[in-house]
């Protein structure tokens, strides 16, 4: 499961996320069918708005890249 954001994350883990500390890292968490992987990423809107900013072609970069460890 891919959570995009923190509001996203703390719904499905129970628990305050920090995206910046957890974002990428895949995790085991319980769910209803046992246990399930949990990605924690930025969400998009949050990179959007970096756009012509400083930071915007690493928050993209890593919002591309956060998913492909999600199936790895």
């Amino acid at each position: 499961m891919v959570c995009l954001g923190a509001r996203a994350g703390r719904a499905v883990l129970g628990r305050e996320v920090r995206v910046t500390a957890e974002r990428g890292k895949v995790q085991s968490h319980p769910g209803p069918a046992g246990e399930m992987r949990v990605l924690i990423t930025t969400h998009p809107s949050a990179v959007l708005r970096l756009r012509g900013k400083p930071g915007w072609d690493e928050a993209f970069d890593g919002l591309v890249a956060d998913p492909r460890a999600a199936v790895a």
